[in-house]
Formats: C-alpha cells, sequence, structure tokens
C-alpha cells in the first residue's frame, strides 16, 4: 500500500526583498511556505529608522508580485513586499530568531529550531531557503559537525554544494547597468529558481537533492547572465537521493 503523496513544504529566513520574492514564489506555486524573521515587520533593511531612499524602479517587475506602487521610500517598499507575501499565501513568523537546522535523511528534510512569541519550537520543511544576508552557524552541516556552512561554494550562486535542500538566496549580485534598470532582476530570479528546484523535490517525493561536485559551476558574470540561467533546471548536475524512511514504490508511482 503506498503512503499518501504530499507536495514538499518551505521555509524561507529573512524577510527582506530576497525572501520576500523566494517565499512568494513557492507560495504562489502551491507549495506550504513559512517565511521566518526577527523583526516585526516585513521589510527587511527597509524596516530599519535610517533606511535610505532608493531608485524609484526599486519593485517587482512580475505581475503577480507586483501589487502595489512604490515611490523608493522605505514604506512604500515595505507595503510592496508585505503586499506580495500576503497574496502569495505564505505565512509570516515575526519576532522569530531561528536556532538551529538539522537535516534528517531518513525523513529527507529540515528540523528547524526558533524562539518567538510562543517561545521555543521546532518544525520540519522540506527545503530551506535563506535570505538573511548574514552567516549561518545555525545551520548543521550533515555529517560534518565542525564544519561552517558560510565557507560552502554556492552553484550559479544559489544551491549550495554539499548541502541538501538548500538555497541561499542572499548572496552578492553583480553591479551593472541592467541592474541599475531593474534592481530586483537578480532577486526575482533566484525566487523563480527556488521555485524550479523544489518542483525537483515535488517530483521525486521526499529525500535529499544535492548539486553534484564535479558539476559545480560559479555565478555567471552579469545579471543577465543570472537570469539565463537560474530560468531553467539542470537535472544532470544534481543527485537525488530517496529518504530511507520513505517508500521508494511511491516516488515511482508519482513520477509516471
Amino acid at each position: 500500500m503506498f503512503k499518501p503523496y504530499r507536495r514538499p513544504t518551505v521555509a524561507v529566513v529573512g524577510a527582506g526583498a530576497a525572501g520576500c520574492a523566494a517565499a512568494s514564489e513557492c507560495a504562489f506555486a502551491g507549495f506550504d511556505t513559512t517565511l521566518f524573521d526577527k523583526n516585526s515587520k516585513i521589510g527587511g533593511q527597509f524596516t530599519s529608522p535610517n533606511a535610505p531612499r532608493v531608485s524609484r524602479s526599486f519593485h517587482f517587475r512580475t505581475p503577480y508580485l507586483r501589487l502595489t506602487r512604490t515611490d523608493g521610500s522605505p514604506a512604500s517598499i515595505s507595503k510592496h513586499l508585505e503586499a506580495a507575501v500576503e497574496a502569495s499565501g505564505a505565512i509570516f513568523r515575526s519576532s522569530t530568531e531561528i536556532t538551529a537546522a538539522e537535516f534528517d535523511a531518513g525523513e529527507g528534510h529540515w528540523t528547524i529550531s526558533y524562539s518567538g512569541d510562543s517561545g521555543f519550537e521546532s518544525t520540519s520543511f522540506d527545503v530551506l531557503i535563506r535570505a538573511t544576508g548574514e552567516s549561518s552557524p545555525w545551520i548543521s552541516v550533515p555529517g560534518r559537525p565542525q564544519a561552517k556552512v558560510d565557507d560552502f561554494y554556492l552553484h550559479h550562486g544559489i544551491e549550495v554544494l554539499g548541502l541538501p535542500n538548500a538555497l541561499f538566496v542572499d548572496g552578492p549580485v553583480p553591479q551593472d547597468s541592467y541592474l541599475k534598470r531593474h534592481p530586483l532582476a537578480a532577486v526575482e530570479a533566484r525566487a523563480d529558481h527556488c521555485r524550479r528546484y523544489i518542483r525537483q523535490l515535488e517530483i521525486r517525493g521526499p529525500g535529499a537533492l544535492t548539486v553534484k561536485r564535479d558539476k559545480w559551476l560559479v555565478q555567471p558574470g552579469t545579471v543577465r547572465g543570472i537570469r539565463t540561467t537560474l530560468a531553467g533546471f539542470d537535472a544532470g548536475a544534481h543527485t537525488f537521493t530517496t529518504a530511507s524512511n520513505y517508500d521508494a514504490q511511491t516516488v515511482s508511482s508519482t513520477t509516471k
């Protein structure tokens, strides 16, 4: 008898522009998504009292994410990001500090521990997306307790080499002329790639999706290059291992 099939669940840590874009894309695609942030409001750096004004073009271009107008003020940008998250159906957990994240190979998911208004809690998610723009000592590397995840390379600037079911959308972006006209172009490209990546897990079922070390490629050198590269998913550059506690027949039955 087959186990019931379920769609992957997603945790996004950091509610700035990158985190809101990733959480919204995943939620709009139908994945149960939770967005965590240590601040009480969505907006990342734009919630700071000292947040500077930016270009009036600082807004999403994706139609279903661009729900409000922006005028370059921090308040308008925070409202813009919040509108996208709310429309997507992603759950926002405010004033929440992530304390640990450990991957369970048997279940094929991350167990994320955090503290907030309700005290200390832990929840399991199939995919972990970091969007904090900060180092992550709270992420444990499977089988390598002394390893620091921030020392790992990123495949195309987003997929963490050697870390299963993990994406970092907060890496540096090339500063070129295209970015000046479309400030969130790389942010949206990475968010779209998150959806494509998670779709692979939806097809295969619970397990570990990782980049093959001999297939690792650096981030493209331009924003246009990032958009082109992340608009697809190279299955041949990845390996998938079914969760040991999951019935392999279930996976084959959902991919026929």
